[in-house]
């Protein structure tokens, strides 16, 4: 994949987890993608990119991120986040969902706050 033999989603590469999970985003989630557009720091060094499914833990434990706050749409992916935390055996955050946050005389950024 990484050498070029593949067109854009002709091909990726996936967590084999359970087909038959009733979690249907535990169903063998794509890990990787292939897109061919320059990336802004490797440049066409790279044509497989990784999906959310696959670096949102591994970055919130190498960051040492204590809570992963996420909107609700995302609840459903807890269980595949801490999946490939134990199957990596990484650190752990904890995973929060919510509807509505509002906060207030705070600097905010998704990985300062």
């Amino acid at each position: 994949m990484r050498k070029g033999y593949y067109d854009e989603a002709e091909a990726c590469m996936r967590m084999k987890i359970d087909m038959k999970h009733t979690n249907p985003c535990m169903r063998d989630p794509v890990a990787f993608r292939i897109k061919y557009k320059p990336h802004p720091h490797a440049g066409d060094k790279w044509c497989l990119y990784p999906t959310y499914d696959m670096e949102h833990c591994i970055v919130d434990s190498l960051e040492n991120i204590t809570h992963s706050l996420c909107t609700l749409e995302f609840e459903i992916r807890r269980d595949s986040y801490y999946w490939l935390v134990d199957a990596l055996d990484i650190f752990k955050s904890q995973v929060w969902e919510y509807s509505r946050l509002n906060l207030t005389n705070a600097v905010i950024s998704k990985r300062k706050l």
